[in-house]
């Protein structure tokens, strides 16, 4: 990515190390609450322009957050570990301080340190991340940049084709939910249903191939499950 393109992303972000920590952890809150209001549109089924609104603002903040959280990498990583000339690094009372205790008065692990100048190591791979979801109507996240630089810290030279495959997947599961959503259970449709089955043998059959489909369903929603707890630890972490 170029020079001139990294500092028009970083024209409208805060200047300081302490005003990005800031910034960040309100854009998150609101990235939060914004992803909880997509959920319940889904869950009441409103209209389609509503929840696309929803999340545009939820792509737009996260890439905000993205830029910030690089930003605050790139500033972490000019932080000298041991004596520190970089005054006032985290807006606690100015002077100079070691890189652990500005980590630390930013409320930040050195894990979480790490991560961020890891994405200031990559702004290519950020604006990658930023761009595929834009592509896929989805919403960037740190946890894909991630992903993506330790495949190609590997030498994976698929990464790339692997998260094409996975937004596409990703999509295609997407359309059955929606899909399965949208078919309405009622006392009339169910009985015009049920004619279409003349016969044991393919009343049958059509309950195993629904079987099937509810335990794939399953499956994902198990898979689904464990990664929102893997997740969970690594805000937390």
């Amino acid at each position: 990515m170029s020079k001139g393109l990294t500092t028009k992303q970083n024209a409208n972000l805060p200047d300081t190390i302490g005003d990005l920590s800031k910034f960040i952890l309100v854009g998150r809150e609101k990235l939060v609450a914004v992803r909880a209001e997509i959920r319940a549109i889904d869950k009441l089924k409103l209209a389609e322009d509503v929840r696309a609104q929803k999340l545009d603002e939820a792509a737009m903040l996260a890439e905000a957050v993205l830029d910030a959280e690089t930003r605050m990498g790139e500033l972490l990583k000019e932080i000298p570990k041991a004596v520190n000339q970089y005054k006032g690094a985290a807006d606690t009372g100015g002077g100079s301080k070691p890189k652990k205790e500005v980590v630390a008065d930013l409320g930040l692990s050195e894990k979480q340190a790490e991560r961020l100048e890891t994405l200031a190591e990559n702004p290519d791979i950020v604006e990658q991340v930023k761009a595929e979801a834009r592509e896929n109507g989805d919403i960037p996240t740190r946890a894909q940049v991630l992903e993506k630089v330790a495949r190609k810290k590997k030498g994976d030279d698929d990464y790339d084709d692997y998260f094409r495959l996975n937004m596409k997947i990703c999509g295609e599961l997407e359309k059955i939910i929606a899909n399965i959503n949208k078919f309405e259970i009622t006392d009339y449709r169910m009985d015009a249903l049920l004619e279409n089955f003349d016969g044991a043998t393919k009343s049958g059959e059509t309950i195993k191939y629904i079987e099937g489909a509810r335990e794939k369903l399953s499956s994902i929603i198990i898979e689904l499950k464990k990664a929102e707890k893997r997740a969970k630890k690594t805000e937390v972490g």
